[in-house]
């Protein structure tokens, strides 16, 4: 297991997870992000001897979900990559979605799911050479679905009156924020890799599969 650090916050929660000498190390806490990320990673490495010059990359999440608690894991990453010298990445949450899911979704096509604040789906079909990210009502995602998917994300239940017998399975995913799921993608990291949010249009471009 190499020696990364992963990030992730929305307004009122921060996690933190150390990969390091082949331990695992997390802290999870509702907790105003941007007052309270940063103490929570030195807290952490503190408590746990952790050598800041073994850590070998930074990982946090590229979105979609809370604009202002996305960009504040970011900023922590990036200045931790930069002042230590080493490489940083983002992931998004609709690929940590489909990995924990991973078992199931080998041969499906799959429709991820998350609840907005505002009680809009942020989704992602993923069917063959077609993929599109969007953001849409529950009861218009049936509209966009023209095939069966393996449904997955924290609001399935909500999606599946609109998709009816357009379901072939379904993956509960709730904890998906948590930072210990990016750390499955050290892979990402290298020197050329790099941090940007991920910008999801309010409206689907309408295209079926």
């Amino acid at each position: 297991m190499k020696n990364i650090i992963a990030v992730t916050a929305s307004l009122k929660y921060c996690s933190v997870a150390i990969s390091y000498e082949n331990n695992l190390y997390e802290t999870n806490e509702s907790a105003d992000a941007a007052a309270n990320l940063a103490h929570f990673v030195h807290e952490l490495v503190g408590s746990k001897d952790i050598d800041l010059k073994k850590i070998t990359g930074v990982i946090t999440a590229s979105g979609p979900g809370s604009f202002t608690g996305i960009r504040v894991a970011q900023s922590l990453a990036k200045g931790l990559a930069l002042s230590l010298k080493i490489p940083s990445a983002s992931i998004s949450y609709f690929e940590v979605i489909r990995n924990i899911c991973k078992g199931k979704n080998n041969e499906n096509n799959v429709l991820v799911a998350i609840g907005s604040e505002k009680g809009q789906i942020y989704y992602e079909i993923c069917c063959g050479k077609f993929h599109e990210m969007g953001i849409s009502a529950p009861d218009a995602l049936g509209r966009l679905v023209s095939g069966k998917v393996l449904l997955v994300g924290d609001v399935v239940d909500e999606i599946i009156p609109h998709l009816k017998d357009k379901i072939v399975d379904v993956c509960r995913v709730y904890d998906f924020r948590s930072a210990k799921y990016l750390l499955h993608f050290a892979r990402i990291l290298s020197r050329k890799s790099r941090i940007t949010p991920l910008y999801i249009n309010a409206q689907s471009s309408g295209r079926r599969w």
